[in-house]
């Protein structure tokens, strides 16, 4: 996946929720766009849920984004 497409998904107007799939069958459910960053370089994603938990993502394992239906 390339850093571009998250991007367009974040920037969308209006925004939708959407779900990442990722490569070890893991599902994050973006739910507004200020929980996901694009970190500098391209490489990297930021996620935060509503707890404040933080994960890092290698883009390498973003599979596909779904726009349709709610959280896992």
């Amino acid at each position: 996946m390339k850093a571009e497409h998250l991007k367009e998904a974040c920037e969308a107007v209006p925004f939708k929720p959407f779900l990442i799939h990722l490569s070890d069958q893991r599902f994050i459910y973006i739910e507004h766009q200020d929980f996901l960053w694009i970190i500098p370089g391209g490489r990297t994603i930021g996620v935060a849920n509503h707890e404040g938990i933080v994960r890092l993502i290698d883009l390498i394992h973003v599979v596909s984004l779904q726009f349709n239906g709610g959280p896992p």
